[in-house]
């Protein structure tokens, strides 16, 4: 059995999505730990998800490509999508650590809707 890499944000993955989707509107939620900023935070839940998913879809039948993997998740998930807003909603608050997530953090270069 192999290591998983889901867990950094120290959420369940239903926590992780509530926490990122409440990014979506206004006024951004706080961090969900008091140690670390709301960025790092959405980092954090972000990173999770994007395991999660990674993981799910590597343990498919057939041994799907890294490539159809990452174009199956942008441009087919629901996660994919909302990650996607995201990216255009942090480039617009006020906080840096958020306008770097939403540069070149959240979204791989390269990808768009």
């Amino acid at each position: 059995l192999g290591r998983s890499t889901v867990g950094i944000s120290g959420l369940s993955m239903e926590e992780a999505a509530r926490y990122v989707t409440s990014h979506l509107g206004e006024p951004p939620p706080p961090s969900y730990d008091t140690e670390m900023s709301a960025a790092e935070a959405l980092k954090r839940a972000c990173d999770d998800l994007k395991a999660f998913y990674h993981e799910a879809a590597v343990a498919q039948p057939g041994n799907p490509a890294g490539d159809e993997i990452q174009k199956w998740f942008w441009k087919q998930t629901t996660a994919g999508k909302v990650f996607l807003d995201l990216r255009d909603i942090c480039r617009k608050r006020a906080e840096p650590g958020m306008q770097a997530l939403g540069r070149s953090v959240l979204v791989p270069r390269g990808v768009e809707r």
